[in-house]
């Protein structure tokens, strides 16, 4: 398949950007990017706006200028993606999971008193929440300020971009007060674990809030899991 002049010059970019430029370095203008690939100025132009897109370059006064690197928009995509369906919110327990999980050692690793003080305020927020909204941002922030303290960049971006659709389906269950008295002890289980800098105590704390967690989204959607009818048809 013949790639498209645009394509051409917008690779090539790409890669230089990534191996070459530094964040705040500023590209050749235009003229100079339209001599060197033999092309015209509008397809040199059509190409920036890719790269904005992209957020690999921003545009300044002096030209175009290279960003800090960015995850945001490849998870927006994935997070546009997520639909308001049982077998989703499956998933999502599931993949929340597999990453709060694996992401232990790390935090016992990295994690600072400010980092703890944030899980703490979180469920501090949480016991007083008023509405379900408030109760499953509460609960939100509890979990992303744990991934935060990993010093993961990558997880702290996609936890960023994900927060709403964690939130969506964090609601479930938050209008029963048992839940949430559980769910806010198994909370401070793992802040203990934690301040104690113990990872088998903070992974069997985690285990058992998942467990909790899975117990509640069955019995609130006892369907979950099973296929749809209409993804069957």
């Amino acid at each position: 398949m013949r790639t498209s002049a645009v394509q051409y010059v917008l690779d090539i970019l790409k890669k230089e950007i990534q191996s070459q430029y530094s964040p705040g370095d500023i590209l050749p203008k235009e003229r100079e990017l339209a001599e060197r690939f033999d092309v015209s100025r509008n397809t040199v132009r059509e190409a920036m706006i890719f790269l904005e897109a992209y957020q690999l370059v921003e545009k300044t006064q002096r030209g175009a200028r290279v960003r800090e690197p960015s995850f945001e928009p490849m998870f927006h995509i994935f997070s546009d993606a997520f639909g308001p369906s049982s077998k989703t919110a499956q998933d999502v327990l599931s993949f929340r999971c597999i990453v709060e999980h694996g992401v232990l050692s790390d935090v016992i690793a990295h994690a600072k008193e400010a980092d703890i003080q944030a899980m703490e305020a979180a469920i501090e927020r949480m016991d007083r929440a008023r509405t379900v909204r408030e109760a499953a941002q509460a609960d939100h922030d509890f979990h992303a300020a744990m991934v935060f303290a990993s010093d993961n960049h990558v997880l702290q971006q996609l936890y960023k971009i994900m927060a709403e659709t964690l939130i969506y389906y964090l609601e479930i269950g938050k209008s029963n007060a048992d839940h949430n008295v559980k769910a806010s002890a198994q909370h401070r289980a793992i802040v203990d674990a934690l301040r104690a800098r113990s990872l088998p105590a903070m992974q069997a704390a985690v285990q058992g809030h998942f467990q909790h967690s899975d117990a509640v989204r069955t019995r609130e959607h006892p369907f979950i899991g099973e296929t749809d009818e209409s993804t069957t048809n």
